[in-house]
């Protein structure tokens, strides 16, 4: 299975046609009492030729205070999907994530399972998905751990006026042999269009870890003002 997905995602980066693309670009400066800067990234492909569709997703944050690093996270994961019918689809999905400061090495996870388009107008799109997944979580101090864990997602945009659209994407991934070892997600997202393909971007993200490595908070919010574009 994994080698016809690993196939399917090549054939989708290579074959010919037109990709679409989102990405959102800040950059925070601030100085005086206190020298700060941020740095964020949020990259999204996607491709779909006949019932087959692929989707690159990549994100990245990094900080610094007073010339210190004081954040460095960055994800990245690939999606395959077959489209039974309208408003059906299996997934395929891959996942990795480094998070300098979180006490993980690393985190891992890969697995099948199935999407559901539930709305689809002019207004608004409502879209969930459900995973089942092999995950490992490689921790700093050479612990790892290796299960089976379930992921639950939703995806919805609400089009507020021509101009203006609010986009909430959130998942849920849960250690399915120990279940208060679990994983929350969440962007919430204004974009006002200022021309053509160029918008003005607000996000609000929440990464919640509901047991972390000792000495580490639960959560990491961060705040991003973006310019973006969609080709």
């Amino acid at each position: 299975m994994k080698k016809v997905v690993i196939a399917l995602l090549l054939e989708g980066w290579l074959i010919a046609g037109p990709w679409q693309t989102h990405t959102e670009l800040s950059y925070i400066q601030t100085s005086g009492n206190t020298d700060t800067s941020s740095f964020g990234v949020d990259f999204h492909a996607q491709k779909r030729w006949a019932s087959h569709e692929v989707a690159l997703d990549f994100e990245s944050n990094y900080a610094e205070s007073e010339g210190k690093e004081t954040k460095n996270v960055w994800l990245l994961e690939t999606h395959y999907y077959y489209h039974f019918s309208k408003h059906l689809e299996i997934e395929y999905l891959i996942g990795y994530k480094q998070d300098k400061f979180s006490g993980f090495e690393y985190q891992f996870y890969m697995g099948p399972g199935l999407g559901w388009q539930v709305v689809q107008t002019s207004k608004q799109d409502l879209s969930l998905n459900l995973l089942l997944l092999y995950s490992i979580d490689s921790y700093t101090t050479d612990k790892k751990d290796i299960y089976p864990s379930g992921r639950a997602g939703i995806e919805y945009t609400y089009h507020i006026t021509p101009m203006l659209s609010f986009v909430e994407e959130a998942n849920w991934r849960s250690d399915l042999s120990h279940p208060s070892n679990w994983f929350l997600y969440s962007k919430s997202s204004f974009y006002n269009t200022i021309d053509g393909k160029l918008k003005l971007g607000v996000s609000y993200k929440v990464d919640y870890k509901n047991e972390p490595p000792r000495g580490k908070k639960k959560m990491d919010r961060t705040l991003m003002v973006s310019l973006v574009v969609d080709w």
